[in-house]
């Protein structure tokens, strides 16, 4: 039986450890913007119940446009049954924010975490996220560094391994196509080591910073298979150019893709505030 959400219209309403950039890097906007219910569309989101939903999205460090809109985010992806995330720029008990974020966003869902620095920042830390449902079992969890050399800043990719499935996740280099091209060779190398000869299969998810025709995308896609629409991902306010991607490395483990899209309404928050980037799901079935 699916299960099918309705993303019901609301009304605007304006007003007032174990689990770390990007201006072009670790800066945020101070921009505020009014609070917003929803995003006022009628949308089906659907999910079957024998698949996974991973979702990745780029939170922005909660703060884009919303002093903190990590229960917001929390309760979006409640409402779209979300099993698993990746999470890009997420401060960690750092000047900007003096809290673990990552793990402040698992305590909302109820969830487990971990957190792979990037680097050090503000007195603190800044990095990617891993989150998913306590339903989940994990047998493995790391992190690959990604050193910065011709671009702005480090970076990491987190990697966790479930009993079923292997979860990795990425902000890739905002300033340099070099970088992002390295990035996206150190991951796949890595990877392929540990799991390309396993039953699993490998997804990667993240903020590429690359748009589809780029030489970074092209890199992917010589082992990885993309799996999440060309769909505009950024900006929320208004997407124009698509940098969020989930990709499955290619001829390991048995899967079927049974839903992709990039969710632009949510009954329980806006996504136009909750962070300059959308988010991006796939929902898949193992097959063992």
């Amino acid at each position: 039986m699916k299960k099918i959400l309705y993303l019901l219209t609301l009304p605007v309403l304006a007003l007032a450890l174990s689990c770390s950039c990007e201006r072009g890097g670790a800066e945020t906007g101070d921009q505020q913007l009014p609070s917003i219910t929803g995003d006022g569309e009628d949308v089906v989101y659907e999910k079957d119940e024998s698949s996974y939903r991973i979702v990745s999205y780029n939170v922005g460090a909660f703060s884009k446009y919303m002093t903190n809109s990590s229960p917001t985010v929390a309760a979006m992806m409640k409402e779209i049954e979300a099993d698993a995330m990746i999470l890009n720029e997420l401060d960690r008990n750092n000047g900007r924010h003096n809290t673990d974020q990552l793990a402040d966003f698992a305590k909302e869902m109820d969830w487990d975490c971990y957190y792979a620095k990037a680097m050090d920042y503000r007195g603190g830390e800044y990095g990617n996220g891993a989150a998913w449902s306590r339903d989940l079992d994990v047998v493995s969890k790391s992190v690959i560094a990604l050193p910065k050399q011709t671009g702005s800043e480090d970076r990491s990719c987190v990697v966790v391994e479930f009993s079923d499935f292997v979860m990795a996740g990425t902000h890739l280099d905002v300033g340099t196509e070099d970088d992002r091209v390295r990035g996206v060779q150190t991951i796949t190398e890595e990877l392929m080591e540990k799991y390309g000869d396993g039953s699993k299969p490998v997804f990667v998810c993240g903020d590429m910073n690359a748009e589809p025709s780029s030489e970074t995308i092209k890199e992917f896609k010589k082992n990885w298979v993309q799996l999440t629409p060309t769909k505009n991902t950024h900006s929320s306010q208004k997407p124009v150019k698509c940098i969020d991607y989930i990709f499955a490395l290619k001829n390991v483990g048995s899967y079927a893709v049974t839903s992709s899209d990039v969710p632009t309404s949510f009954k329980s928050g806006s996504v136009k505030q909750t962070s300059d980037h959308l988010p991006i799901y796939i929902d898949v079935t193992i097959k063992k």
